[in-house]
């Protein structure tokens, strides 16, 4: 289960670009959280989707020249990320899936964080 156990999303991201992160529905009444983690590479990103126990929900998208594709840490399934807010890759916490969400309306009320977010670059073949 995501987020759970020392699972969280691995986002592979191909080219330069942002990954946009939003964390929302807090359990002790926080603002939600946005930020952009600029990636100016021109070959292929590893990142680590990190997260605070005070969220119970996460979304994030890619903008950028290459695709992009998400996976839970441990697994070799890969799947496209968002390419919006209102198509945004959706983790609820503890969930086993991970759905395609429309959170312009969390993102839009989220107090701005860009290079700021939880997101680590990580090297090749982390598993």
């Amino acid at each position: 289960m995501t987020y759970t156990k020392g699972i969280a999303p691995i986002v592979t991201v191909y080219g330069p670009g942002n990954l946009h992160h939003l964390s929302y529905a807090s359990n002790g009444g926080i603002t939600n959280v946005v930020g952009i983690q600029q990636i100016t590479s021109n070959e292929t990103t590893n990142l680590l989707l990190g997260f605070s126990y005070t969220y119970t929900g996460y979304a994030f998208y890619w903008d950028g020249e290459g695709p992009a594709f998400w996976r839970d840490a441990g697994s070799t399934i890969q799947e496209p990320v968002g390419t919006s807010w209102t198509d945004a890759t959706g983790v609820p916490w503890g969930s086993e899936v991970i759905l395609g969400e429309n959170v312009a309306a969390q993102a839009a009320t989220a107090v701005n964080r860009d290079e700021e977010v939880i997101v680590y670059i990580i090297p090749n073949d982390l598993d």
